[in-house]
């Protein structure tokens, strides 16, 4: 009991030392007043932004220089009182070409495991005239970011510049994190700009609050970030922080009455080895990040020469992914659905194909992220509902099985302010029935849980179905599904490819098909592909199941020659 309780201090602790360090982090690196940290001898270890700016240099130019270089004044007559534990004050003048400052300084003892290694210098101006506000307030303006408060893209690339002229002297390495949070977009077009950017203030005071020493950030615009960590000794030190970002950005955001989660995607340039000037190391940071970004959610790649290849790869895929749509490109493909106790035919799920010019055959994972990036995804999207809905009841009249079509709507389609109308236009273009369209949305939509609820509910006032796709991925799932006017739960393939790996995956799906039949859905596994993953479903009661076991996904004309079968 004993042991319990004092690993319960530790941990207590540990958590109040870690709130104790953040509060400094945020005091020294936003107070108005300029904040000096120096060594023994007077040599500056760090320095705040309102010290940069009032001096009117950057950090890597202010960093190891004597006080003696920065104010006018005889740093003996202070020093060695403060390294005795006193503290001082007195008045100092910084010469900034033919303008002179005056401040007000607080000298004091900066201690160490108790013992005094040197001194923290707070300075305040001393009624600044009206040109040096004017001076000061120009040179945030061209060197701050406005809404963070944290070094703009112009700042960082002349830091950078100086770091790695300073990297090459002394032959050290450095490392560049390029940050961009997935899916912010999404906040902003749902929750206005206005709550995006408080959003966009709390990650950068949490990015800010986890940095090490020697180590910088900056808002490159937008939702993306970039860190700089000097004098590193291997890659480990920037994975360790990566993932150290990737925690905290995945933290839970309580905003006015709204929870919801975040990730980010991290792309790391080293310096030699990805780069040897500014634009180099940032563009291969960059380009790992978007590697990252197309691999999926919440992680981090370093670059390489393959990162270089797929990024350019990328740039060429979005270029040709404009023009595709106009040039009927696209192809449906059609997956079956079954009935686990019967195998009878239940239904069936569309999909979309790109038959690239000169590349052939592309499948989704190689455009559909690209396609959500750029906005693509809402055209092309529409035009896979519109020809759906066509065949269907094109298919309807032929005589084939009255079975519902399966449609996935992404999320950009969802936070269409006209997507009910566009989706109740297609129905009565193509006289479709709307009990024969089920569409597929992921959790991902609670974002706005307000707004979900009134788009399913006029959704299903139409009389479509609404299916939960890829459920049990997502941060809010079991948070908002009961709340949800939804009909059926679709158990994704990551959980279903675990069957007979392990007891995790397994306990998952036991609890998905529990959950959605304790609220009265249907559930569907996708991605069966073994005898024994069926017979796994079967036995805990899943409805419906599609994946390779029973068919790939099959071109119209093959699907139309499976149903004659």
């Amino acid at each position: 009991m004993k042991r319990v309780e004092t690993t319960m201090v530790f941990e207590q602790a540990n958590s109040s030392f870690s709130e104790l360090e953040q509060e400094y982090r945020s005091l020294f690196n936003q107070s108005p007043y300029m904040m000096i940290v120096v060594n023994a001898t007077g040599h500056i270890l760090r320095i705040n932004h309102a010290g940069l700016c009032i001096w009117g240099v950057t950090e890597t130019d202010a960093l190891q220089k004597h006080l003696c270089s920065l104010f006018s004044l005889n740093v003996d007559d202070f020093l060695p009182h403060v390294l005795n534990g006193k503290v001082c004050t007195c008045e100092a003048t910084i010469n900034r070409g033919e303008t002179r400052i005056q401040l007000r300084l607080v000298w004091i003892p900066s201690r160490i495991n108790g013992e005094v290694v040197g001194a923290i210098i707070v300075g305040e101006l001393n009624t600044p005239s009206d040109a040096l506000s004017v001076d000061v307030n120009m040179y945030r303006l061209a060197n701050e970011d406005p809404l963070t408060n944290l070094p703009n893209r112009r700042y960082f690339m002349h830091h950078l510049e100086s770091e790695l002229q300073r990297a090459k002297k002394q032959k050290q390495k450095l490392a560049v994190l390029f940050i961009d949070l997935d899916r912010f977009k999404y906040v902003n077009d749902t929750l206005g700009h206005l709550f995006g950017d408080r959003v966009l203030v709390k990650m950068a005071e949490r990015l800010l609050a986890k940095l090490p020493n020697q180590s910088m950030i900056a808002r490159m615009g937008g939702d993306e970030f970039v860190v700089l960590m000097s004098n590193i000794c291997s890659k480990d030190e920037p994975l360790k922080l990566t993932e150290k970002l990737l925690k905290v950005i995945r933290e839970s955001l309580v905003m006015d009455g709204y929870e919801f989660t975040l990730t980010g995607s991290i792309g790391i340039g080293l310096y030699p080895e990805s780069g040897r000037d500014t634009e180099a190391i940032l563009t291969s940071a960059d380009a790992a990040m978007y590697r990252a970004k197309a691999s999926g959610t919440n992680r981090v790649e370093f670059y390489d020469r393959r990162v270089n290849q797929e990024f350019y790869e990328y740039f060429h895929v979005e270029n040709d992914l404009r023009k595709a749509l106009d040039r009927g490109e696209f192809e449906l493909y059609v997956q079956p659905q079954f009935h686990t106790t019967t195998g009878e035919l239940c239904g069936e799920e569309v999909l979309v194909r790109w038959q690239h010019p000169t590349q052939g055959m592309i499948g989704p994972s190689k455009f559909i992220s690209i396609a959500e990036e750029t906005g693509l995804i809402v055209p092309i999207g529409e035009w896979v509902l519109r020809e759906a809905c066509k065949l269907k009841a094109k298919w309807i009249k032929a005589g084939f099985p009255k079975v519902p079509m399966s449609v996935n709507l992404s999320l950009k389609q969802f936070l269409q302010k006209n997507i009910v109308q566009t989706i109740e236009m297609i129905l009565n273009e193509t006289g479709l029935p709307p009990e024969y369209l089920d569409l597929e949305v992921t959790e991902s939509v609670t974002v706005d849980l307000d707004r979900t609820l009134d788009v399913l509910n006029r959704l299903i006032q139409l009389g479509v179905r609404i299916s939960l796709d890829d459920f049990g991925t997502g941060y809010s799932s079991l948070q908002y599904v009961g709340q949800l006017p939804i009909h059926e739960l679709k158990i994704d393939q990551s959980f279903v490819k675990k069957i007979g790996d392990g007891k995790h995956g397994e306990a998952i799906i036991s609890m998905i098909i529990h959950l959605g039949h304790s609220l009265q859905l249907k559930v569907i596994a996708e991605g069966v592909e073994t005898k024994q993953q069926l017979a796994f479903l079967k036995n805990k009661g899943c409805d419906y199941v599609q994946g390779y076991y029973y068919s790939k996904p099959l071109t119209v004309d093959q699907y139309k020659q499976f149903l004659r079968v």
